[in-house]
């Protein structure tokens, strides 16, 4: 055995080690690559039905003060002596709709699967 064969076996063994640490490293980022993915899907899928509830719900309230302020312009544009010329039945009607898209919120809401917590 000479000099160069030696040196041969040993540049083989290297190269041996260095494609097993490249097939070990390249496996080893494609798992957290996948797993990152997994885990941002898992973290959407978490936040989205608060995200939903907290959006309909800043929705809600500010209809909620929009209706006040145009009651409340309302009130000031009609003159007192015409207030009682105002159908009650307009006003009945408003509300119907008022309730209609109460519960219709209140119905999409309830359809929001809340997903159950684990015990750690």
């Amino acid at each position: 055995m000479g000099v160069k064969s030696v040196v041969a076996e040993k540049l083989e063994k290297a190269r041996s080690f260095a494609d097993n640490v490249r097939a070990v490293y390249e496996s080893a980022y494609s798992k957290a690559t996948e797993v990152r993915k997994n885990g941002v899907t898992e973290l959407i899928k978490g936040i989205q039905p608060m995200f939903r509830v907290a959006v309909e719900d800043s929705i809600h309230g500010a209809q909620v003060v929009l209706d006040e302020f145009n009651q409340s312009l309302a009130d000031k544009a009609i003159p007192s002596f015409r207030k009682g010329a105002v159908s009650r039945e307009q006003l009945e009607q408003k509300a119907k709709r008022a309730k209609v898209s109460e519960v219709k919120l209140a119905t999409s809401r309830n359809k929001v699967v809340k997903k159950p917590q684990t015990k750690k």
